[in-house]
Formats: C-alpha cells, sequence, structure tokens
C-alpha cells in the first residue's frame, strides 16, 4: 500500500492579504520536485459594507419560470459575486456578469426554478482582488409553489391537520345554533306569558 504522506501549512490570523490563488509541490533532497497541484482559491470575506439582493419582479416564481436576480451596493465595486446556498456543504458561486471597473450593481438570470429544491442566495461585491470580498448580503430565498398548494378543497380535507380543523368548526357551528335555539325559546316564553296573563284576568 502506497503511503501517503501530508504537508501542513499554517495561516495565523487571515487578513486580505492572504487571499488568492496558492499551489502546493513536493519533493525530495535531490532537488527533484512533482508536478504543482490544482490551484487552490483562498477567499476572505468582510473586507466591505454588505451589497443588497433582490428578485425582479418579485422573489415568488412559478414551477419551471426564470427570475431575475440584482445585486446592489452603495459603493462601486469591480465586481459581484453571487452564491447559491443551502443544498451543498459549499456554496455555487459565479459571476453574474464580466468584470467591470466602477459598477454598483449586477444583475443574473436563475431558472428554471422547481419547488423540489431550496433556492436561496446570497451575493458579495469585491474591489480591484477578486478573492477579497465583501460582506455577504442578506439571504434571498425564492418560493416557489409546489403542487402541494394547488389542491382542491376536497383533497386539502385529507390533510389530518386540515381535517381536524374542519372537525372543530363544525363542533362550533352546532352549539351556537344551540345557544341561538334556547334563546329563541325564553324569548317565546317571555312574550307568551303576558299575553296569557291578560287573558286569565279578561
Amino acid at each position: 500500500q502506497e503511503l501517503v504522506k501530508k504537508g501542513y501549512f499554517s495561516i495565523g490570523s487571515i487578513t486580505s492579504e492572504h487571499a488568492g490563488r496558492y499551489r502546493c509541490i513536493y519533493g525530495s533532497y535531490t532537488a527533484v520536485w512533482s508536478e504543482p497541484s490544482d490551484p487552490l482559491e483562498l477567499v476572505v470575506t468582510g473586507a466591505y459594507s454588505k451589497p443588497t439582493l433582490s428578485a425582479l419582479p418579485s422573489p415568488v416564481v412559478a414551477s419551471g419560470g426564470n427570475v431575475t436576480l440584482q445585486c446592489v451596493s452603495w459603493v462601486a465595486f469591480d465586481g459581484f459575486i453571487l452564491c447559491k446556498e443551502g443544498e451543498d456543504e459549499h456554496p455555487q458561486c459565479l459571476n453574474p456578469q464580466p468584470r467591470t471597473h466602477g459598477s454598483s450593481q449586477a444583475v443574473s438570470s436563475v431558472g428554471p426554478v422547481s419547488p423540489s429544491r431550496r433556492w436561496s442566495y446570497r451575493c458579495y461585491g469585491y474591489d480591484r482582488s477578486p478573492y477579497v470580498w465583501s460582506l455577504p448580503s442578506d439571504l434571498l430565498e425564492l418560493l416557489v409553489p409546489g403542487a402541494a398548494d394547488t389542491l382542491g378543497p376536497s383533497q386539502n380535507n385529507s390533510d389530518p391537520k386540515t381535517a381536524s380543523h374542519s372537525q372543530d368548526y363544525t363542533l362550533e357551528n352546532l352549539i351556537r345554533m344551540g345557544m341561538a335555539g334556547l334563546i329563541l325559546v325564553v324569548l317565546g316564553i317571555l312574550l307568551f306569558e303576558p299575553q296569557h296573563s291578560q287573558r286569565s284576568l279578561q
């Protein structure tokens, strides 16, 4: 079995100067070195104030439809990053549009969406270095109505919670009808009693 050796390189307090692309190589004392590893991109966030992410025209999107996401900042950035969160351990990030100097917003089209998955996004801005990002925007979650939301009344009643609520409403209505009948009987007695007394006197 081949013995795998590992080398560890510790970075103490992370700053924006540590952001960038890293590779590693290994070798022996005979100055024979390996090919470089695949690049590892180290991103540092929190360097600038957070942008605002919104969905146009609305975060409610029909199943199979597309939606435009707009990332806007109060300061001009060289570029923006849009990241999809919620399903994988690491967010999936992409550049919404080609890098343009001094832009305060970026747009990106997302879709087609489906109700079987989560559609949650954040965006970042960066200036000069594409590895030094702003604070993340607030999380934006798209709402995709599913098949369960379009069921008719008869199908919805198959839900135990819905059926329980229907039974509660039926019992309340019966109680109200019983109280109303009792009040009518009492009123009838009260109206009948003076008439009976008057006839007796005559």
